[in-house]
């Protein structure tokens, strides 16, 4: 699903991802809907009478859960000696990939916005680049600031 393929002579210095807390959500989301149903039907003796209701409702939160993690592991954001690759997929079907080559990105900035990304100290790092009507846009990644330094540095340090 995931693939890859680096230029000749490329190698990948960093791979950003966004952070771990951003599962934190689904995996509430989760823990009630399958918490909440068998809870119920046991406190009134009613999971044999919907057994098989139960087993599918289940199985399907867990779909939910395995797709939330899949969603957030496969979204990546690569650093490599020549490029810089944001990977983003909106479900597990639809993938779009938007790269710039490290001369041509312009300007690195990044962003930090609300309660719970003040709290857990996340953010979003954005590079516009010549060329690119959008900016690549790495979302919530722990420690924006040095993701943008970082950025910055492989840039001087490979182009000149």
């Amino acid at each position: 699903m995931f693939k890859f393929n680096l230029l000749e002579n490329e190698k990948i210095i960093r791979i950003y991802r966004q952070t771990e807390s951003m599962l934190f959500k689904p995996a509430l989301v989760v823990m009630v809907l399958i918490y909440f149903p068998w809870y119920l039907l046991l406190k009134y003796g009613l999971v044999l009478d919907y057994k098989n209701l139960l087993i599918i409702w289940t199985l399907a939160v867990l779909i939910y859960a395995l797709n939330k993690y899949l969603l957030w592991l496969l979204n990546v954001n690569i650093i490599t000696d020549k490029r810089l690759v944001c990977v983003i997929y909106t479900n597990l079907l639809n993938k779009r990939v938007l790269e710039s080559p490290l001369n041509q990105i312009l300007n690195v900035s990044f962003s930090i916005h609300g309660f719970w990304q003040s709290l857990v100290r996340f953010g979003s790092v954005e590079a516009r680049a010549a060329g690119l009507s959008e900016p690549l846009l790495l979302k919530n990644l722990a420690k924006p600031s040095e993701a943008k330094d970082f950025i910055w540095n492989v840039k001087n340090q490979y182009i000149k």
